[in-house]
């Protein structure tokens, strides 16, 4: 099959950044992967630490990281109850706020509140947001989903992420109980009348040094001309570099940093687009 032929059938990828606005050194891997072409979106923290460093980036669609898990939340504490621990911040992890969720003691108008505000923060700023997710995918949670996507259509948000992961290789352990559990909760996400997704994320389980090039077209190897959302946590870390507040918790992404930003830097990441026959694009291309 000829090149020509091999990117008319070919894929769509948008290879977004989560965590843009949460330290310096994801900062700094966006703006080397996008002068590479090796990035084409990125999702912004609107309660991040270094948010307000954030400017636009050519090439690069931005979009807003809702955040109900980790940090200080927008609204006043006495707005959000639901949402918050005894310190005023959020409670600082997936099963903490699915618990809460599921023993229906999470508001979902609090929910509704602190993620327009969030939107609204980084809208005022000047930013166009193409493209809405989530800290931990916590939008994809029963009845969150709905929630995410009517913020998205009261903002001009035309794009939502639906966390499946349909076309991962093989894996066991933890990173394959994340992935099917997202596959689970994503089935039962529907965007309604004027919100799209992707077809399918991949990166859910290939993370760190399992985040390449070569993972990726394995798993998407014949899978036609679909749109496909690579999301990943790449990071330039440097000597004297602050330190996550204490608000943030222990996180693991930081593990992931170099290793996905060696990887999105070594060259594979564009020859095997070139290979493959993929379209490289940001939200604002579709």
């Amino acid at each position: 099959m000829t090149t020509t032929a091999r990117r008319a059938r070919g894929p769509t990828i948008i290879i977004n950044v989560d965590d843009l606005g949460l330290h310096p050194a994801v900062r700094r891997a966006v703006e080397a992967c996008a002068a590479r072409g090796t990035v084409t979106s990125a999702s912004l923290l609107a309660n991040g630490p270094d948010q307000d460093s954030i400017r636009p980036y050519q090439g690069i669609s931005l979009g807003v990281h809702l955040n109900i898990v980790r940090g200080t939340p927008l609204s006043p504490r006495s707005e959000v109850p639901s949402l918050v621990g005894a310190d005023g911040n959020f409670l600082g992890s997936f099963g903490r706020v699915a618990s809460r969720l599921l023993r229906r003691q999470l508001r979902h108008d609090e929910v509704s509140l602190e993620w327009s505000r969030q939107v609204d923060a980084l809208q005022q700023r000047g930013i166009e947001l193409t493209h809405l997710d989530a800290e931990q995918h916590t939008h994809c949670l029963p009845g969150l989903f709905p929630i995410a996507c009517a913020v998205a259509r009261e903002h001009g948000i035309g794009w939502v992420r639906r966390s499946e992961e349909r076309f991962g290789n093989l894996s066991l352990g933890m990173p394959a109980l994340r992935r099917g559990l997202l596959r689970a909760l994503s089935v039962h996400g529907q965007c309604p009348p004027g919100i799209q997704s992707a077809d399918a994320v991949w990166g859910l389980a290939e993370q760190g040094s399992a985040f390449t090039a070569k993972a990726c077209a394995r798993a998407l190897h014949g899978i036609g001309p679909r749109l496909i959302e690579v999301v990943c946590h790449p990071g330039e870390p440097h000597a004297g570099d602050p330190a996550l507040p204490a608000s943030f918790g222990r996180m693991r992404v930081q593990r992931w940093w170099e290793h996905e930003l060696h990887a999105l830097l070594d060259g594979s990441w564009i020859s095997t687009a070139q290979e493959q026959g993929w379209r490289l694009s940001g939200f604002q291309s579709l």
